[in-house]
């Protein structure tokens, strides 16, 4: 059987609802040579109903025999494929139509083992969190480079970038072998119960060098049943959350100690699969965990209630039992910090329009309403599907960074001209309008003094028919009296 040039792995668990549009995304590519594996984690049956719905010989289901934790059914779906090249996305997510075609130029040009992306980021209606749905988040970059693995661990390590600038199965295509070396060095592809996150440091190890593309190639999206929002940010008030601990547990995935497990975004994940990454693939890199950086934040941003301040000040202490010269930093600094009420978590932009990085869209204004058409609205914005994707190739250092900057305020110039131009537009036709709204303005009284002077021009002639008529009824009256008078004569 032929190796297919992509293999695109979509776990699911009962959301048959958002897997329709991520389906609908990974069959929208003018690229043809790739499969699609739904991994469904035990489901019910509408979950199959869904992928016997796509009719397509491209997708394959597979379903785990019992419901299993959410990194053990990303394995269970990666052992099933076939290709040479592995993303994965979740099943609220999309495939942007530009993907794999470019995907496959790339891996072509460059030989690169990983290719990572910044993704477009989507927060379904029906997001778990108020007043936060309908954003759609659209990255402007066009670079692309090759970047060392060791060199991003350290920087995500120190919290000095995201941890979306490492090569993650959510936002890179690996290579097989890359996954293969991962599988036999940690006994598995994805150990930890974080998959995501991990499999971005893991991934940049094992790949040694990734090739880094600021262009986006997938949809980033959370949903009513997304894990992130229901343990990062509604932890202990919804049933995913607590299915999601449950599971972990079971399937012998737990967190480690040096890290206080406490609801804090991104700091928390990202040190937990840091600390674990480290000890399993690569103990001897020279990398190391800010973890004053991380205590600070999670002393600021621990999304507890008031009544478990005391019990999370104490977990964050406890993390530091290996370290007693920090235990004594945080009994200096923290140990009495009062509670303070958690911010309203704000994924959406406060300034919708365009920024030197991305465009902020409203997307129901704009009538999208699912991934599918948020990935639509991409390409209709983008156009690299029907255009191709420019990219400016070099290595990620400084002067590539200031190019990107650079050529990012020239998009922005640029469409604040458009909008100017609209503006102009506007104006114009809105002039234009009220000149010929004027000018009827003007014909209409001019039809209504004719219109007046005709009606006095018939009232004037209806009073010369009516005295017309009075002097013929007059001289009628008189001949007939003439004849009268003139036979009582004779």
């Amino acid at each position: 059987m032929a190796v297919p040039r992509f293999s695109i792995v979509i776990p699911t668990r009962e959301r048959a609802e958002t897997l329709r549009f991520a389906l609908r995304t990974c069959l929208d590519q003018a690229f043809d040579d790739y499969e699609i594996i739904v991994s469904d984690n035990f489901s019910s049956l509408a979950t199959k109903a869904v992928v016997d719905e796509c009719g397509s010989p491209k997708v394959r289901y597979v379903r785990t025999p019992e419901p299993v934790a959410m990194s053990t059914n990303w394995e269970f779906g990666v052992s099933h494929v076939r290709g040479e090249y592995i993303l994965l996305i979740g099943d609220d997510d999309g495939l942007l139509p530009h993907a794999l075609t470019e995907l496959d130029r790339l891996a072509r040009e460059t030989g690169a083992r990983a290719i990572r992306w910044d993704a477009v980021y989507y927060t379904w209606p029906n997001i778990a969190l108020p007043g936060q749905g309908n954003y759609l988040r659209i990255p402007l970059g066009r670079t692309a480079g090759m970047r060392d693995g060791a060199e991003a661990i350290r920087e995500v390590a120190a919290f000095r970038e995201f941890y979306t600038a490492l090569p993650m199965l959510y936002n890179a295509a690996v290579h097989r072998d890359v996954l293969a070396v991962l599988r036999a060095r940690a006994g598995r592809v994805f150990p930890h119960p974080v998959p995501d996150v991990y499999s971005g440091f893991a991934v940049a190890h094992a790949a040694g060098q990734f090739l880094s593309v600021t262009a986006p190639m997938s949809v980033s999206g959370q949903s009513a049943a997304s894990n992130g929002i229901a343990t990062l940010f509604n932890r202990g008030r919804n049933e995913i959350d607590r299915e999601f601990h449950a599971l972990n547990a079971r399937d012998g995935l737990r967190s480690e100690p040096t890290v206080p497990d406490l609801p804090v975004f991104p700091h928390v994940p990202v040190a937990d699969t840091f600390v674990f990454a480290k000890r399993v693939l690569f103990p001897d890199l020279d990398a190391d965990l800010d973890r004053r950086a991380l205590v600070a934040a999670c002393v600021a941003g621990a999304r507890v209630s008031a009544d478990d301040w005391s019990a999370a000040l104490a977990l964050v202490r406890a993390s530091l039992a290996d370290a007693p010269a920090l235990q004594a930093w945080f009994d200096a600094e923290f140990a009495a910090t009062p509670y303070r009420t958690p911010d309203p978590v704000r994924l959406r932009s406060a300034r919708p329009g365009a920024d030197e990085e991305a465009l902020h869209l409203d997307a129901d204004a704009l009538g999208v309403s699912d991934v599918a058409g948020a990935a639509n609205l991409c390409e209709a914005v983008l156009g690299y599907r029907r255009r191709g994707l420019e990219l400016r190739f070099g290595a990620l250092g400084g002067e590539t960074v200031l190019a990107e900057l650079r050529e990012k305020e020239a998009q922005v110039q640029q469409l604040h001209a458009a909008c100017d131009q609209l503006q102009t537009q506007l104006r114009e036709s809105s002039a234009a309008f009220w000149l010929r709204i004027n000018g009827q303005d003007a014909q209409i009284e001019a039809h209504v003094r004719e219109n007046k002077a005709l009606r006095d021009r018939v009232a004037e002639l209806n009073v010369h028919i009516r005295a017309y008529e009075f002097q013929a009824q007059r001289g009628l009256l008189t001949r007939i009296a003439d004849r009268v008078f003139s036979r009582r004569a004779g």
